[in-house]
């Protein structure tokens, strides 16, 4: 069953980013949030930076979040007796 809520966004979100300008602001929050950037243990001053570290992962869940939306429809599972 398809969640309605998840699936407006879904097709909204499908309808703005599948334009050549919305491809063009995907390329910028794909900068942005460091996507090709690891975030594995980023050095600070004393050594490992964990806070830093968890702002670049952070910024990366935003990217995998957009990614996930665009590319998979929303769906519930389903309820017992339901097919």
């Amino acid at each position: 069953m398809k969640d309605p809520v998840r699936l407006e966004r879904y097709q909204r979100w499908r309808a703005v980013f599948g334009t050549k300008q919305g491809q063009s602001v995907l390329e910028d929050i794909k900068k942005m949030t460091g996507q090709d950037v690891t975030t594995a243990f980023v050095a600070g001053n004393s050594g490992v930076d964990p806070y830093y570290t968890i702002l670049r992962e952070g910024r990366r869940t935003i990217w995998l979040d957009i990614q996930k939306c665009l590319t998979e429809p929303p769906e519930l599972p389903k309820e017992e007796g339901e097919e």
